[in-house]
């Protein structure tokens, strides 16, 4: 049996957990709400960017000559960049284990291998120290430490990236990141975004979206609409995955705070079995001492 003042030492040790992950877990469900608002706004945003670009797509679809020269849409396959959008904190479940388990298995693959001199870049901390443990190429960018957290830092990265592809020093480029489905089932999403893949294209569709004039020109249109339309798909990929993993913390949190509760329980019972040990030990030593007396 332990003693009654280790006991409580310890009971006041949980209850201070206790009061800790109820806080994270209301910061977590504050942050979730405040993540599935600007996700909202930014999903309508990405909608008509997307669709923006598909309209122009559609405009020269007859002169397939420009799309098969442009390098944005062809490449060959080699080196692979993969960026991995991970948390910069822990104490969120298995919101980082799912991440690092795919690329676990995509670097099992053949077409995929390390050796191959695939490429590793991580948007969060967690992300970046395991790249560095398991001692994969990481790709250089100056801004790595800083990590991207806003739009305009994720612009300036693609626009080296879309530079490094264009030059061929990277053949391909995936994006990998959790998707929330519903509040207890996440899925890590793998997407390609550099070549970009030509849609197939219907005359009912052609006849409804296409542009009799684009000026300057149509290459000049795509150099800017392609860094816009691969950000806008980063950003919105990035704000996917912070709806992911507040969520995975604040169920994280809520199942910490329900275990630490059935240990304070139970060391609440052990506690006044002690005491009621002792009192009753006590009465008997009393008893025993008046019968010796008389």
């Amino acid at each position: 049996m332990s003693n009654p003042k280790e006991i409580k030492n310890r009971i006041l040790s949980i209850a201070s957990i206790i009061k800790t992950t109820e806080a994270m877990k209301m910061i977590s469900i504050i942050k979730l709400r405040k993540s599935k608002e600007s996700l909202i706004h930014f999903k309508k945003y990405s909608k008509y960017i997307e669709q923006l670009f598909q309209n122009i797509l559609y405009s020269f679809h007859e002169n397939t000559k420009i799309l098969k020269k442009n390098n944005y849409f062809f490449s060959s396959k080699k080196k692979k960049l993969f960026i991995v959008i991970t948390s910069n904190r822990g104490l969120c479940g298995s919101f980082n284990s799912l991440i690092f388990d795919k690329i676990h298995k995509i670097i099992q693959k053949k077409d995929h291998s390390v050796k191959n001199g695939d490429i590793f870049f991580s948007i969060g901390k967690k992300g970046f120290d395991f790249f560095l443990s398991k001692k994969y190429t990481l790709y250089e960018y100056e801004y790595k430490k800083k990590f991207l957290n806003n739009f305009s830092d994720i612009y300036f990265f693609v626009k080296k990236i879309i530079e490094d592809f264009l030059s061929q020093k990277i053949s391909s480029i995936y994006l990998i990141y959790n998707y929330l489905k519903n509040t207890l089932f996440q899925k890590v999403i793998v997407e390609k975004i550099l070549p970009i893949s030509i849609p197939t294209f219907s005359n009912k569709k052609l006849s409804e979206y296409e542009y009799s004039i684009l000026e300057p020109s149509n290459m000049v249109i795509l150099d800017y609409m392609i860094p816009k339309l691969i950000s806008v798909k980063i950003f919105k990929s990035l704000l996917e995955s912070y709806t992911s993993e507040h969520t995975s913390r604040m169920i994280s949190m809520h199942k910490a705070t329900e275990n630490a509760n059935d240990i304070k329980r139970n060391l609440m019972l052990n506690y006044n079995k002690e005491r009621q040990t002792n009192i009753t030990k006590e009465i008997l030593e009393i008893i025993s001492g008046l019968e010796a007396l008389i």
